[in-house]
């Protein structure tokens, strides 16, 4: 009998632990079809969710990420610079592709 309080109170402790972070008004995306009822609820392009399983850094368990379209136009930017950046670094150094 106490192990079945215990996990009753177990399962309670976890499910109160997610509601402790702030989600600044916007619901949870766990699903594609959360993302698509997000979607239908924003008026432009730009803050429309892209929604994808990628596997993050340190874990093999694939995570469902999402991104507004203009997140993920100004991280593409940014990564372009920094590729612009290094080339251009080991270009200067003698270091780059062309480099004997």
């Amino acid at each position: 009998m106490r192990k079945i309080a215990a996990l009753v109170v177990l399962a309670a402790l976890i499910t109160g632990c997610e509601n402790m972070y702030d989600d600044d008004g916007i619901p949870r995306i766990r699903t594609q079809a959360d993302a698509a009822a997000y979607n239908a609820t924003v008026s432009s392009e730009s803050e429309k969710l892209v929604c994808m399983r990628e596997s993050v850094i340190g874990t093999n368990i694939r995570q469902f990420i999402c991104l507004t379209v203009a997140q993920r136009e100004i991280i593409m930017v940014q990564a372009q610079a920094q590729a612009r950046a290094l080339a251009d670094t080991l270009n200067r150094t003698g270091l780059g592709a062309g480099a004997n």
